[in-house]
């Protein structure tokens, strides 16, 4: 993975975010903030981060999970926005809801159309997971 720098990206208008995909028993993990619709865990890459670290950091201040094996799957360009997409290896650990973090979920592949779920992320699952 090649991952564009964030100098490079601020200068040209581009969001750089790391979000992770973590299934078990054919569901994936959601977080939502108040008031707001389901997401993937992942948030913006941050200055001299790269898009692996800061998908830990984000997994890890979101969900409390500490997770060190995190594959990369591909990036997903979004407007202007490139998502860097890991998935998550399954940990003994349960997440909870951290930070501006209200809520984690659970919800089952098939059901992610039917939820308040961000369409940008039910896209980026359909074409990409």
């Amino acid at each position: 993975m090649k991952a564009m720098d964030t100098a490079t990206a601020k200068r040209k208008g581009i969001k750089l975010r790391a979000t992770v995909i973590y299934r078990k028993d054919g569901e994936v993990l959601f977080v939502r903030k108040r008031n707001a619709k389901w997401n993937l865990p992942g948030g913006t890459v941050e200055r001299n981060e790269t898009p692996l670290q800061a998908a830990r950091r984000e997994m890890a201040e979101e969900t409390g999970l500490s997770c060190d094996e995190l594959r990369y799957i591909t990036e997903f360009r979004e407007d202007k926005v490139i998502h860097y997409l890991f998935e998550a290896t399954t940990t003994t650990s349960k997440p909870r809801p951290c930070n501006e973090i209200e809520a984690c979920r659970w919800i089952k592949a098939k059901e992610v159309s039917k939820r308040r779920v961000r369409n940008p992320i039910k896209v980026l699952l359909e074409r990409c997971a």
